[in-house]
C-alpha cells in the first residue's frame, strides 16, 4: 500500500513538473521581447536598446532580450500585443505616460492600463515649452497673459493628443484659458523644423529634444517646464507652476508586463532594471540620457500615475464633448 502511494506522488510531482516549463526555465530557454510602442531609431526605441543587454545581463548569463517594435496609436498597438501574449515572461513593455494612462480615457482602446503590473520607471523626461530666442514672450505667465488679452496669436506645435505636449498644451489652455493655436504634428523632430523655419510660434518637447537651447543654429529659448520641481540640470528654467499653472506633465518611460505574469517573475525582472541603472557600463552607454535617468520601482511610479489621474480626466471629459460647448 505505501509504495503504491509512493509511486503515485512521484508520479504527480513529475507531471507537475513538465506542464510547467516555462516558468521553472525564465528567463533562459528562449528570448524576451522587450515591446516598444514607437519607431526605430526614436527616443523609446534608442533607450529600450541600450537598455536590453544590460537588462539580460543582471537577470541571468543565458537570457536574450531582443526589441520589437509596434509602433502606432500612441503605443497602444504596443500595450495590446504585450497584454494578449502569454502571461510567462517572456513578452515586457516599454510604456509611456502619458499616452499609457490618457489615451483609454478619450477613446475605446484594446488594451487596459489597469491590466499593467509597472516593473520600474527608466527615465523622467521634462516637458518644454520651447520658443525661438527671438520670440517676443520672456515667460509662460507673459505669454499666457498677453493671449488671453487678444494682444498677441500664438500658435503651439504639439506631437498628438496623447503625447506628453498635446497633454501638456490642452491642460494649459484648460488651466490659464488662453485659446492657443493648436498645430499637430506626428514627431518631435517635425515639429521642431517648423519652429526653427519660423512656422509655428512655440512648441512642446521633451528634454532630450531640445538638450541645448542656445547651441542650436537658430538659438532657442524655453519659456517653462512642466514638472513638480526644476530639474536638476535646467536650473534657472521656472516651472509651469511657479508661474502660477499647475500643469504637471513628464514623459516617463519604463518597463511594464501584464498583471496575470507571475510575481515572482515580476521581482527578477524589478531587480535587473533596478541593478542595470545602476551599472557604470549602462551609465557609460546611456550618457545622452544621463540627465534623465530615473528610476523608481514600480509602486511608487504607479503612485504617480494614479495621482496624475484626476487633471487628465477632467481634459478627457473636456475633450469628448463638442467644440462649441468647450
Amino acid at each position: 500500500m505505501v509504495p503504491s502511494l509512493i509511486r503515485r506522488a512521484l508520479y504527480a510531482a513529475l507531471c507537475c513538473g513538465l506542464c510547467t516549463p516555462a516558468l521553472a526555465a525564465w528567463p533562459d530557454d528562449r528570448p524576451i521581447e522587450l515591446v516598444v510602442g514607437f519607431a526605430a531609431g526614436g527616443e523609446t526605441d534608442v533607450l529600450a536598446r541600450t537598455l536590453a543587454p544590460y537588462l539580460q545581463k543582471h537577470l541571468s548569463p543565458a537570457a536574450n532580450i531582443i526589441v520589437v517594435n509596434k509602433p502606432g496609436a500612441s503605443g497602444a498597438i504596443a500595450n495590446t500585443y504585450v497584454q494578449r501574449a502569454a502571461k510567462d515572461g517572456y513578452t515586457v513593455a516599454m510604456v509611456n505616460t502619458p499616452p499609457m494612462n490618457f489615451m483609454p480615457l478619450v477613446q475605446a482602446t484594446p488594451y487596459d492600463p489597469a491590466r499593467f503590473a509597472l516593473i520600474g520607471r527608466v527615465v523622467s523626461d521634462p516637458t518644454l515649452l520651447v520658443a525661438r530666442a527671438d520670440s517676443p514672450h520672456a515667460s509662460l505667465k507673459d505669454l499666457v497673459s498677453a493671449v488671453k488679452s487678444g494682444q498677441a496669436d500664438v500658435s503651439i506645435g504639439q506631437n498628438g493628443l496623447g503625447s506628453n505636449g498635446g497633454v501638456a498644451l490642452n491642460l494649459l489652455m484648460q488651466e490659464s484659458g488662453a485659446p492657443f493655436t493648436e498645430v499637430p504634428f506626428t514627431g518631435t523632430g517635425q515639429s521642431k523644423v517648423a519652429l526653427l523655419g519660423g512656422h509655428v510660434d512655440m512648441i512642446f518637447s521633451s528634454h532630450t529634444a531640445v538638450p541645448d537651447p542656445a547651441a542650436e543654429q537658430t538659438k532657442l529659448r524655453i519659456l517653462a517646464q512642466f514638472v513638480d520641481q526644476r530639474a536638476p540640470m535646467l536650473p534657472d528654467v521656472p516651472t509651469a507652476k511657479e508661474q502660477g499653472f499647475d500643469v504637471v506633465v513628464p514623459s516617463d518611460r519604463g518597463l511594464a508586463v501584464d498583471t496575470g505574469v507571475p510575481p515572482a517573475i515580476r521581482e527578477r525582472l524589478q531587480a535587473a532594471l533596478q541593478a542595470s541603472l545602476q551599472d557604470p557600463e549602462f551609465l557609460q552607454a546611456a550618457r545622452s540620457f544621463a540627465d534623465i535617468i530615473a528610476y523608481k520601482d514600480g509602486p511608487a511610479w504607479q503612485q504617480d500615475i494614479d495621482a496624475a489621474q484626476a487633471p487628465l480626466s477632467k481634459l478627457a471629459n473636456r475633450l469628448k464633448q463638442p467644440a462649441a460647448a468647450r
